[in-house]
């Protein structure tokens, strides 16, 4: 048993198959800015035409002008898709006949809901295409890397000079003084320390990355340096790409030299019990569903009042309910490893929460019962019948056992060997019940915030049973039998957890990542270095809104601005629960009215034109910060030390590649477009 705080992660990362959704929203969203751009520029052609634009056009001229008469034409016919839509044309009814026990399954992300979905998708790939087509005419051909390169140094050296590189040996106070300000647990120690390097060095890197950004450009403008630069064959935009590449070079030899000293100051002399606890990297596989049964609903449990409600809630069997039916919590998963064997066991791990509703017995946590089950017991009821029959099988055999035993007793048999050949029968018995019923049960003491593992100390002979299950359940002919008409295959394991009547007045508090199989165990150097990784990929998040800003405004405007997205960017979660309404309270104007007048949170406004006003002033408000919620980063995804200090491994594609890097270059790319447009027709010559 392992001492822990639980392993939260309230946001998701990014999944494979969420994927081509995401595209095709990335592709919606940009496209309708570059639309609202081009629309612009061609009103401002219309009334006025550019000093610099040829009377002919040029094959590139005619390439924008075609996808911009190609991108109006989709978003003219998506909306007359949506005018026909409201008028009833082309929808279809629905049978109110066909009712169905279960929801159904979702559609596969990433397909198009219908005509205007394609037709938005469409229009915003011209309108993309039509922006960036001037830039990529540019990137092949009139871009030369050995200027960029060059630029690239002159950066690092100038930021040299300044001396700027010296704000990393302010690190050394965190590693000389960080111990007399952390207390901690033998348990806790490598957490601690995690935290504290994380926390020191993310706004060390931050603050300069957005102050080497925002400054360049506008320096060279004041002082007119740039006049050298321009003047030469040299194109603006390999200015832009040659700052970010030098800043980023430099920034990456810093943390990589931080990294290596602060991996030294997080090892040295780790406790044992740390070492146990989070000085490791579990990859851990999750169940792909959680459900419940017994509570009311099948996607969250009970309430037991708390504003965060990251955890839902089961009870155990209510003494003056005996009527209730049992809960439960099910984590249900479509797949898991294969070819367990003595040297290769399954290890499930688990940390819970408990609401106390007694206060229970002295040093006791509660009992719980795990049931590890074939995913053809697709109803709780279904499996409460097997399991009573197994159990009934199970009792009858007993009894024979210990009839037998008594007789090898009366035979003169000693007391050892009858032990032996009762435990070696009670084994066989437990393996032959496994593979008629295809379930496992354990019941196990369940502690506060405790990592621990199913089994306990017995964790080996749990261990061999469930291995015994897996193996059998992935058995090609058990993988048929599970086959629907449909071609589709139900789960493969359910792990069904409630509460033991010895606790029945305790609730167990569970979350979809509370437990898991333990595929494997990674180093922890290793993860320490992807965990900064995450903050590299949020230095140069900082880095290119600074650059790209700095390409217009003033170097201090241009680094506040950079501040107050990247600021914005902490809170969007709450910022898009504000836009979408789903906070709690309602919208601004409606929290405010409730926070005035004292009234419940939860409770609905009456009636009124004053209602009626509020709920439009929300809505109106609602619909700006949709707007504003577009250009702020999702910040939170790149913070990855949470993975760390508790020690679960991040993934190298799914984490880092799929999460973090394709996110950043998805946010990145549109803010390039406009560094290359505003670089290329900035005035430079005059240095205000």
């Amino acid at each position: 048993m392992v001492f822990a705080t639980t392993f939260v992660l309230e946001q998701e990362p990014l999944q494979w198959w969420e994927l081509p959704a995401a595209i095709k929203g990335w592709v919606q969203i940009a496209g309708a800015v570059a639309a609202f751009a081009l629309a612009i520029f061609c009103l401002a052609y219309a009334i006025r035409r550019p000093a610099y634009a040829s009377k002919t056009w040029s094959r590139q001229t005619r390439g924008v002008a075609l996808l911009i008469a190609l991108c109006g034409a989709s978003y003219v016919l998506a909306l007359l898709a949506v005018i026909g839509r409201g008028m009833g044309i082309g929808s279809a009814a629905r049978n109110p006949g066909l009712l169905q026990a279960q929801p159904p399954p979702p559609e596969p992300v990433g397909t198009f809901s219908g005509l205007v979905d394609i037709l938005l998708f469409v229009a915003g790939l011209f309108a993309i295409l039509a922006v960036t087509l001037p830039l990529l005419v540019d990137l092949c051909t009139r871009i030369r890397f050995g200027r960029v390169l060059a630029i690239a140094r002159l950066s690092v050296k100038e930021a040299v000079r300044s001396r700027v590189v010296w704000v990393f040996a302010s690190m050394a106070i965190i590693f000389l003084f960080a111990d007399w300000f952390v207390p901690y647990k033998p348990e806790d120690q490598v957490r601690n320390y995690v935290r504290v390097i994380y926390w020191s060095l993310a706004p060390l890197f931050l603050l300069t990355a957005s102050l080497l950004g925002a400054f360049s450009i506008p320096a060279d403008v004041k002082s007119q340096s740039i006049h050298t630069i321009v003047t030469k064959p040299v194109e603006r935009f390999e200015i832009v790409l040659g700052r970010f590449c030098g800043y980023a070079a430099l920034l990456t030899v810093g943390i990589g030299f931080l990294t290596a000293i602060s991996l030294l100051y997080v090892a040295r002399g780790v406790t044992p019990q740390a070492a146990k606890e989070s000085f490791t990297a579990r990859v851990p596989i999750y169940g792909d569903v959680l459900s419940f049964s017994g509570t009311g609903r099948t996607d969250k449990g009970e309430s037991v009042g708390r504003e965060w409600d990251y955890r839902s809630y089961i009870s155990g069997p209510r003494v003056n309910m005996p009527q209730a039916p049992r809960q439960y919590a099910i984590w249900s998963f479509a797949s898991l490893p294969v070819g367990f064997s003595e040297t290769r066991l399954p290890y499930f791990e688990f940390t819970f929460d408990i609401f106390r509703l007694t206060k229970g017995q002295e040093n006791r946590g509660v009992i719980t019962n795990f049931s590890f089950v074939d995913g053809r017991y697709q109803q709780v009821p279904q499996f409460q019948a097997a399991r009573d029959k197994m159990r009934d099988e199970r009792a009858r055999a007993q009894d024979a056992l210990a009839k037998a035993a008594d007789a090898k007793s009366k035979q003169g048999s000693s007391t050892a060997a009858i032990q032996t050949w009762r435990s070696e029968q009670q084994d066989a018995l437990e393996d032959s019940l496994i593979d008629k019923f295809g379930i496992y049960e354990v019941t196990a003491e369940v502690l506060d915030y405790h990592t621990q593992v199913v089994g306990g100390d017995d964790k080996d002979k749990v261990g061999r049973k469930l291995a015994r299950l897996l193996n059998m359940l992935q058995d090609p002919a058990q993988v048929k039998s599970r086959t629907r008409e449909d071609g589709a295959t139900s789960f493969l394991l359910n792990v069904m957890v409630s509460v033991d009547r010895q606790s029945a007045e305790q609730m167990l508090g569970v979350a979809k990542r509370d437990l898991y199989l333990l595929a494997a165990e990674r180093p922890f150097w290793l993860n320490f270095i992807k965990g900064v990784m995450g903050m590299w990929f949020a230095t140069l998040l900082m880095l290119g809104l600074a650059v790209a800003l700095s390409t217009y405004l003033s170097g201090v405007i241009a680094w506040l601005c950079a501040l107050f997205l990247f600021g914005m960017g902490l809170f969007s979660d709450s910022i898009r629960q504000i836009a979408e309404g789903t906070s709690y309270g309602g919208g601004v104007v409606e929290s405010t009215v409730r926070i005035l007048g004292k009234l419940p949170g939860g409770a609905r406004l009456e009636n009124s034109p004053a209602a009626s006003v509020i709920t439009g002033s929300d809505e109106v408000f609602r619909f700006f910060l949709r707007l504003f919620a577009r250009i702020i980063p999702d910040v939170g995804r790149f913070d990855l030390h949470a993975y760390v200090a508790n020690g679960y491994d991040i993934s190298w594609m799914q984490v880092l590649f799929l999460d973090n890097f394709v996110v950043l270059l998805g946010y990145l790319l549109p803010w390039a477009v406009l560094a290359y447009y505003l670089m290329k027709y900035r005035e430079v010559a005059n240095p205000m």
